[in-house]
C-alpha cells in the first residue's frame, strides 16, 4: 500500500445540488414514479415480510394526526364523521403480477404503536445504504404480548423500487422487508415479531434502506437517494405498559416526535424554592429516563399514552391533589408511582416531610432504573449518544456497531460517532489514526478514492489507484485533532466506485450486483492522549457536559427574572437537557436577578424584555440592536411541537427532513434589518461592500509577470510571515501591558459586540471576560416567553443541540437552523488537578491555537542560542597580538 498516499480533499460538486444536463433523466423519473403506482390507493406490496400494512392517507398535501378510531363490527364501516386513515394488510391471496402475490385489503383502524426515540441521526435513510437505530425499553409484560414493528415512510422519486428495499432488525432478527415505493405519499407498513424476540429492558430496533437511483449510475445521483421514517406513526404496536414501576421509567413512552413530555402538576403559582425542586426532580428523571429530548410544561395533567406526569412538593404542599390518598402517610422521602386514571398519563410522585426529604428522593430517582435488556439492545443503548473517550484508547469499529459487508454500490457510507471530553482542547497538536481493513474489486475507475469526514469536514482521502483491485489490512489515515470537538462528533468513511459500466447505467445487469468494495469491521480507529481544559467562550462544552455548571466551587444559578409558566416550561427543559449532558442532576440556585457580588456561574433564561441591559453586554450582545430586530415579534404566539395550521404534519416538512419541533412561523424580516450585516458563522457569506457615493475608477489589470510574482509570494508563505509577526507583536505587547497593569494570564480583552442574526428566533451565547468557570455566564432568551418556549422545545433536538458550538448561536426554530459565531480569542481554563503529561498537550495547544506567539518563541529562542554561539565563538582560537 505504498501507492496510496493520503491527500486533503474538497468535495465540490458531490453535494445534492441538481445539475441542468440532468434534466431529461429526472423528466424520467418523474414518468417512471407516475407510471409505478404514485397513487396510495394503485400501490401494493412486492415483500414478503409475516406482516405488511399500507396506510392511505388523506388527499392533500397534509396528512393530519387521527386518533384511532373506536372498534368496528366485521364489515360495518367506521362513524366518525373525519374518516379515518384506512390500511391494507396484506395476506396470501392468488398470484398477481401487479404485487408479488400479495392482495390488500381494507381495515378499519390502526393500534397506536410505541414510538421510537428520537436521536442524533435524526428519522432518515439517505445514499445507497443506511443504518437507522433505535434502543426502546420495554417492561416483562410488554415483552411478552403480541408485538409488531410499524414503519412509516416517505422516500424520493428517484428511488428505484425494484432495486431498493426496506428492512426491519429487532435485536438482529430479521422481522421483514418490503419495496421503497412512497414518493408521493406516506406508506405504513407494519412487521410481526416473532415470540421471544423482544426482551424485558433495552431492545434494538433497527432499520436499514438499501436503495439505487431510477435512471442515474453517477456519484452525485446518489446525494439524491433518501427514505424519510415518520415518527409520529412509526414504533411498536404492543400493549400499554400496564406493569411499570419506578425501574422501569425508561419505557414511558415519547410522543409523536421522539421527546419525553413531562408534565409538572400546578394548582398555584410556586415560590422559587419549590420550584427549585420541581426542576430538580425534572433533571432526575430525564436522566434516569434515558432519553435525549425532554419536553417539559407545568400546569394540568397530561393525557394519553405518551409522557408522565410529575407531581413534587412537600406532603402539605401536595394535599388535596387526585391520587395522593393512596400514598397512605408520609414519614420521609418518598418516590411513588400512580398507574393511569381513565385518559390521564401515570403520575410521578416526589414527596416528603419537608424540602430536605424532596430533595434526598430526586436524589434516589435519578438514582433508579435498571440498564438490562437483550444483547443488543443494552449494547445499543449507551451507543446512541456516541462512543466515549477519553484518550490514549485504540478502538475496533465491531465496539461500535459496525460490521463487516460487502458492497455493489457507488458510495459506501460507514458513520460512527464518538463523544469526547466536554474539556477537550481541540486544536492541531496531534492527530488520530484510522487504520482500514477492506479490498476492491478490479476496474474501478481512476478516480476511485477513499474519504473521511469529520462533522462534516473533509479531513483526509485515499486514492485507490490499482486498476486489478486491492486487499488491505492496515491502511494508515491520520485524522488531525482540530477538526474534532468537544462531546459529540460524527466520522463519515466513505468509498467512492466509479467504473466504466456506470456510463452505460443497466441496473438490470448481472455486472451491476458485482461486489465492488469489502469493508471489514477490524478498521480501527486510535485515539491519542487529549489536552484537557475548557475553552472560553465555547458553547461545546456546554451542550457536551453542562461544563460551567458542574464545576466545583459555589451552586451554580438558573436565572429567572420572569417566572410565567412559559419562561419556567423553557428553563425546566434546558435545565433537563444540561442534566443529560452531564449525566446528573446539576444543584441549581434558582434566582430572579443575575446581579450579586458572589462569583459562580449563571445561565440567564428569559424573553429579552424582562433582561436587564448589562446582563446582554456580557455575553457581548447589543441590547439596542436586540430591541430594533425583535420590535416586530414582540407579540408574537408560539406553541412548541406545531406541525404547521391546526396541527397537521406536511409531506414538506417530511420531505425537507427538519426536526419535528422546530416548526415557528419563519420571521419576516424588515428590509432596513435584512440590510444589515449578518451574523458570523461557520460558513459566513461574503459581506456586501457599502455603495460609493461616485463610480469608482476601474483598477488597472495586473500584467503577467505581476500575477506570476503575486502567486510565487503567496505559494512560498513570504505573506504569511510578516502577518505572523505582527500579530505575535501586538499579542506580546498587549500582554505586557496587562502584566504592567496586575493582570494575570493571557486572557485578551473583551471581542466586539457579536452582530445579531436577524431571522433567530433565539439567542444563546457565553461571556468570554472569565477567568474561571465559576464566573461563567450563559445567556437564553426569545422575543416573548412563548417564544421562548417553543424555540427552546427545538433547541434541544438532538440533531439541533449537537451542532451547538462557538461563543454564540443564533437559532431559527422555523427550520432548525444554528447560525453560529466563534470566539475572536480563546483561553484555556484549567479542570484537573496540575500534572506535566497534561501541561504539555495544553502547552502544545495553545501555541498551535496562537502561532504569532509560537513564531515569536521560535524567533527568541534562535536569537539566545545565536547569542549564545556567538559568545562562545569568540572565546575559541589564537588572537592575533
Amino acid at each position: 500500500m505504498s501507492a496510496m498516499a493520503v491527500r486533503p480533499l474538497s468535495r465540490a460538486g458531490l453535494g445534492p445540488a441538481r445539475r441542468a444536463a440532468r434534466a431529461p433523466a429526472l423528466a424520467v423519473a418523474l414518468v417512471c414514479a407516475l407510471m409505478g403506482g404514485v397513487p396510495a390507493h394503485a400501490q401494493s406490496f412486492l415483500g414478503t415480510g409475516p406482516a405488511e400494512r399500507l396506510t392511505v392517507p388523506p388527499t392533500g398535501d397534509a396528512l393530519r394526526k387521527q386518533s384511532p378510531a373506536p372498534a368496528q363490527a366485521p364489515g360495518r364501516a367506521p362513524t366518525s364523521s373525519a374518516p379515518p386513515a384506512p390500511t391494507a394488510q396484506g395476506r396470501p391471496s392468488a398470484p398477481d403480477s401487479a404485487d408479488g402475490g400479495r392482495r390488500p385489503q381494507i381495515q378499519a383502524t390502526i393500534a397506536p404503536a410505541r414510538r421510537l426515540p428520537a436521536g442524533t441521526r435524526g428519522f432518515r435513510l439517505s445514499g445507497e445504504e443506511d443504518v437507522l437505530q433505535y434502543p426502546v425499553y420495554l417492561t416483562e409484560g410488554q415483552a411478552r404480548g403480541a408485538a409488531r414493528l410499524r414503519v412509516s415512510y416517505l422516500s424520493a422519486i428517484s428511488v428505484a423500487p425494484e432495486g431498493s428495499e426496506l428492512t426491519g432488525l429487532v435485536n438482529g432478527t430479521k422481522v421483514g422487508w418490503t419495496r421503497i415505493q412512497a414518493p408521493g405519499a406516506v406508506k405504513v407498513v407494519e412487521f410481526a415479531i416473532p415470540d421471544g424476540v423482544l426482551k424485558a429492558g433495552y431492545n434494538a430496533v433497527t432499520l436499514t434502506a438499501s436503495q439505487r437511483h431510477r435512471v442515474d449510475c453517477a456519484i452525485e445521483a446518489t446525494y439524491e437517494l433518501w427514505t424519510q421514517i415518520d415518527p409520529s406513526r412509526s414504533g411498536l404496536v404492543i400493549a400499554p405498559a400496564a406493569d411499570l414501576d419506578l425501574k422501569s421509567l425508561a419505557a414511558l413512552e415519547p410522543d409523536e416526535s421522539g421527546a419525553l413530555p413531562m408534565g409538572v402538576l400546578l394548582n398555584e403559582k410556586p415560590t422559587l424554592p419549590r420550584l427549585e425542586r420541581m426542576i430538580g426532580a425534572v433533571q432526575a428523571l430525564a436522566v434516569v429516563s434515558r432519553l435525549a429530548r425532554p419536553a417539559v410544561s407545568f400546569g394540568p395533567p397530561l393525557a394519553g399514552r405518551s409522557g408522565v406526569n410529575l407531581l413534587v412538593g412537600t406532603a402539605a404542599e401536595i394535599r388535596g391533589t387526585d391520587g395522593v390518598e393512596d400514598l397512605g402517610p408520609i414519614t420521609g422521602p418518598r418516590l411513588a408511582l400512580l398507574p393511569p386514571r381513565g385518559s390521564r398519563a401515570p403520575t410521578l410522585v416526589v414527596t416528603g416531610l419537608g424540602p430536605d426529604d424532596v430533595r434526598a428522593a430526586t436524589a434516589q430517582l435519578a438514582a433508579a432504573g435498571d440498564a438490562g435488556g437483550s444483547g443488543p439492545g443494552t449494547a445499543l443503548a449507551p451507543l446512541i449518544r456516541g462512543y466515549e473517550v477519553q484518550g490514549g484508547e485504540r478502538l475496533e469499529l465491531q465496539r461500535l456497531g459496525v460490521t463487516s459487508r460487502e458492497f455493489n454500490g457507488r458510495l459506501l457510507r460507514t458513520r460512527i460517532e464518538l463523544r469526547f471530553p466536554p474539556d477537550f482542547v481541540p486544536a492541531d497538536y496531534g492527530k488520530a489514526m484510522l487504520h482500514l481493513a477492506g479490498g476492491y474489486a478490479a476496474g474501478l475507475d481512476s478516480s476511485a478514492q477513499i474519504v473521511v469526514d469529520i462533522n462534516g469536514r473533509n479531513a483526509a482521502s485515499v486514492p485507490l489507484p490499482y486498476a486489478r483491485g486491492e486487499v488491505f489490512d492496515d491502511q494508515a489515515i491520520p485524522l488531525p485533532l482540530s477538526l474534532w470537538r468537544p462531546g459529540l462528533n460524527s466520522v463519515e468513511i466513505s468509498a467512492q466506485l466509479p467504473n466504466a459500466a456506470d456510463k452505460v447505467c443497466d441496473t438490470l445487469s448481472p455486472a451491476a450486483r458485482q461486489p465492488r468494495f469489502l469493508f471489514l469491521d477490524r478498521t480501527r480507529l486510535e485515539i491519542p492522549s487529549l489536552a484537557r481544559a475548557v475553552r472560553s467562550p465555547d458553547l461545546a462544552a456546554v451542550k457536551a457536559g453542562a461544563v460551567p455548571f458542574t464545576a466545583p466551587g459555589p451552586r451554580p444559578r438558573l436565572v429567572l427574572p420572569v417566572a410565567d409558566r412559559e419562561t419556567a416550561d423553557a428553563a425546566a427543559t434546558l435545565a433537563a437537557r444540561l442534566a443529560i449532558a452531564a449525566k446528573r442532576v446539576i444543584d441549581f440556585e434558582l434566582v430572579p436577578d443575575a446581579g450579586g457580588t458572589e462569583s459562580s456561574a449563571k445561565l440567564v433564561v428569559a424573553p429579552a424584555r424582562a433582561l436587564n441591559p448589562v446582563t446582554i453586554q456580557e455575553v457581548g450582545l447589543d441590547p439596542e440592536e436586540i430591541r430594533r430586530i425583535w420590535g416586530g415579534r414582540a407579540e408574537t404566539v408560539a406553541t412548541p411541537g406545531q406541525f404547521g395550521p391546526e396541527g397537521v404534519l406536511t409531506l414538506d416538512r417530511l420531505r425537507r427532513n427538519l426536526p419535528m419541533r422546530c416548526a415557528l412561523p419563519p420571521a419576516a424580516v424588515p428590509v432596513s434589518v435584512a440590510a444589515a450585516p449578518p451574523a458570523a458563522s461557520t460558513a459566513a457569506p461574503a459581506a456586501t461592500p457599502p455603495a460609493p457615493r461616485s463610480p469608482p475608477r476601474p483598477a488597472a489589470p495586473e500584467t503577467d509577470e505581476e500575477l506570476v510574482a503575486r502567486w510565487d509570494q503567496t505559494m512560498s508563505g513570504a505573506a504569511f510571515v510578516p502577518s505572523v509577526l505582527r500579530e505575535g507583536w501586538t499579542r506580546l505587547a498587549n500582554g505586557a501591558l496587562r502584566l504592567r497593569s496586575g493582570v494575570t494570564g493571557l486572557i485578551e480583552a473583551p471581542a466586539a459586540d457579536v452582530p445579531v442574526n436577524p431571522r433567530a428566533s433565539l439567542i444563546i451565547a457565553e461571556d468570554s471576560g472569565g477567568t474561571r468557570l465559576g464566573e461563567t455566564t450563559v445567556l437564553v432568551t426569545a422575543p416573548n416567553p412563548s417564544m421562548l418556549k417553543a424555540s427552546v422545545s427545538c433547541l434541544v433536538d438532538p440533531v439541533v443541540w449537537t451542532r451547538l458550538v462557538g461563543r454564540a448561536a443564533f437559532l431559527d426554530a422555523s427550520d432548525g437552523t444554528l447560525t453560529t459565531v466563534q470566539p475572536d480569542r480563546v483561553a484555556l481554563i484549567e479542570t484537573r488537578s496540575w500534572s506535566l503529561a497534561n501541561f504539555r498537550l495544553v502547552s502544545a495547544a495553545w501555541l498551535s491555537l496562537n502561532p504569532g506567539y509560537y513564531v515569536g518563541m521560535t524567533l527568541f529562542m534562535a536569537l539566545c542560542l545565536g547569542l549564545a554561539t556567538t559568545g562562545l565563538v569568540r572565546q575559541l582560537g589564537r588572537r592575533n597580538s
